[in-house]
């Protein structure tokens, strides 16, 4: 009886001490604690509650082929230390559980096995063990287990699950704040990006902001996009995360090799990783990946309007979450769009400036027609008129003097012929350039022009046309709308770009949307790369300035030689 009785109340004060432990790891499991806490709480509470001072948390590797030690017992903390690896031995109870899925024991076939393993069982000199499984959503996370010097009781498998089971809540609970924290950054990441493409910025500037973003995200500060070359080859980098920019710079070239993710994703069009083997690869990928440790890539394809323009990677010095695919492929949705956009941009202001340059030519086709055709007959049957003028005898005086009449009227149509041909296409500008040509313009306007800087260089053809259209558009709004009493012209060049500056002290608000003229003006500038700046308060006048690339390729135009006027 006093056996029995003392049998119970040991059995009721383990049953008190369990629970106040189970207690304890269940406050700061409510209580949201971190999870290393958690877990080298656990193994101090289960080392005591044993009896052994040894228990441990391990968390299997993404491979399945070892443990990683994320809790231990703080007097077992040099024997397993935090983030230690072992790979499996045969006879480790956490590899059955591995295998098996259930609670798992061994016992002193450790004390003879190789390496670190044995050498701690024998300083220990542990003889028995025991791992229960940590089952988290369902999955297999990890084990719990308690190493000790004698055999070990035959309910302690029972004994350790109840801890288990809060372990798995702990963890689940980490990793759904974890995931809700990851999910906002992932979304404020993809409106950052989004909002740089709805502005319209450079793709390149798109390339390497998602770069940065998504190294990041990821956490391993590596991220590129890549395009693919057209002989399908290898690739070329178009955007890297600044940390790693010297190590992948933008514009070096690849060639394809065996075993690239990029070259996988080439050859199926879907997402795409590689592993550790490419750090034995010779040339510069083997480098790279040896010179920054890397063991694991990802790339997700980059489809544009259906066709594989590129690809987005990522590079971890680790493997790398099985959902990254995923994520990268949210990403690469915004970068094929931005892509997507700067070809129609592209292509837009390539048809308007097919436009505009068969409309100069439809321009030069007419002076040309005007001053070969229709002013030269005019020209010819005036001197016609001049010539039987003078040989008509003194006695018909009245029709020479309607025939002086009809020549001089006859002028005056060829001088308006003359005028309305330079409005078209003035020969002036094709013959001598655009200084030349808007100091005729100034010469000819009501409103004293004031040509402050003008060069007399030649510049590209378009250049020229679109700067002197833009002039004489402008003073002729200054003439008929603004009521100016005074305009200021400027005409410079700048780094490769030429600045025209346009001010009058006439009305002001002028529409940049109204009316077609500087619609036209716009479309004309923006064609061949340009900008135009209208600046018009009512009151205050108007101001245009124009910006002009003088580098790059214009649209090809005919001779500049023109008949003389």
């Amino acid at each position: 009886m006093a056996i029995e009785h003392a049998e119970a109340g040991e059995a009721l004060e383990r049953v008190v001490d369990e629970q106040a432990a189970l207690r304890r790891v269940a406050t700061l499991v409510a209580h949201g604690g971190r999870s290393d806490e958690i877990f080298a709480a656990v193994s101090d509470e289960v080392g005591r509650l044993f009896g052994t001072d040894s228990a441990t948390v391990v968390k299997y590797d993404d491979e399945g082929a070892g443990i990683i030690f994320v809790g231990v017992a703080s007097r077992v903390s040099d024997a397993f230390p935090l983030g230690a690896h072992w790979p499996f031995q045969e006879g480790m109870a956490s590899a059955e559980v591995h295998r098996t899925g259930r609670s798992a024991r061994t016992g002193t076939q450790l004390l003879a096995a190789e390496g670190s393993i044995g050498d701690i069982q024998r300083r220990l000199g542990i003889t028995s063990s025991v791992a229960s499984p940590i089952i988290v959503d369902g999955r297999l996370w990890g084990v719990m287990s308690i190493q000790s010097q004698a055999p070990l009781a035959p309910d302690t498998e029972e004994r350790l699950e109840r801890f288990t089971e809060l372990i798995a809540i702990a963890i689940a609970n980490a990793e759904s704040r974890a995931g809700l924290t990851r999910l906002a950054e992932e979304q404020a990441a993809l409106r950052r990006v989004a909002t740089l493409v709805a502005r319209g910025v450079r793709p390149a500037e798109i390339f390497s902001a998602v770069s940065d973003e998504v190294g990041r995200l990821v956490g391993t500060d590596s991220a590129t996009v890549i395009r693919y070359d057209d002989d399908g080859e290898g690739i070329c980098y178009v955007g890297s995360a600044s940390k790693v920019s010297a190590a992948f710079p933008v514009g070096e070239h690849w060639k394809f090799q065996e075993g690239m993710a990029s070259f996988e994703v080439f050859r199926t069009g879907r997402s795409a990783r590689s592993g550790a083997h490419l750090i034995a690869v010779d040339g510069p990928i083997g480098d790279i990946h040896r010179r920054m440790g890397i063991i694991s890539a990802v790339a997700s394809p980059i489809v544009v309007e259906g066709r594989l323009w590129g690809a987005m990677a990522v590079h971890g010095q680790e493997s790398l979450p099985p959902e990254t695919e995923e994520r990268l492929g949210r990403f690469t949705e915004l970068v094929a769009t931005a892509i997507a956009n700067a070809d129609g941009r592209t292509e837009l202001m390539a048809s308007r400036a097919r436009i505009i340059t068969a409309s100069d030519e439809a321009r030069r086709r007419i002076e040309r027609n005007l001053h070969d055709g229709a002013q030269q007959r005019l020209l010819a049957i005036g001197l016609g008129l001049r010539l039987a003028q003078s040989t008509l005898p003194p006695e018909l005086n009245e029709h020479r003097r309607t025939i002086e009449r009809i020549s001089s009227e006859l002028a005056e149509v060829v001088d308006d012929l003359r005028e309305l041909s330079r409005g078209i296409h003035p020969a002036i500008l094709a013959h001598r350039g655009l200084g030349p040509a808007l100091r005729t313009l100034a010469r000819r306007s009501v409103i004293p022009i004031d040509l402050q800087t003008v060069i007399d260089e030649r510049l590209p053809e378009p250049i020229e046309v679109a700067a002197y259209f833009v002039t004489s558009e402008a003073l002729a709004n200054a003439t008929k709308h603004a009521h100016a009493s005074r305009i200021e012209v400027s005409l410079t060049t700048s780094d490769s770009r030429l600045l025209l500056s346009i001010r009058d002290d006439g009305a002001g608000g002028a529409d940049p949307t109204g009316g077609s003229g500087l619609v036209g003006l716009t479309d004309r500038v923006e064609a061949i790369g340009g900008t135009l700046d209208i600046q018009s308060a009512p009151g205050q006048g108007t101001s245009l300035v124009v910006t002009l690339p003088l580098v790059g390729e214009f649209p090809d135009s005919p001779s500049r030689q023109l008949p003389p006027p």
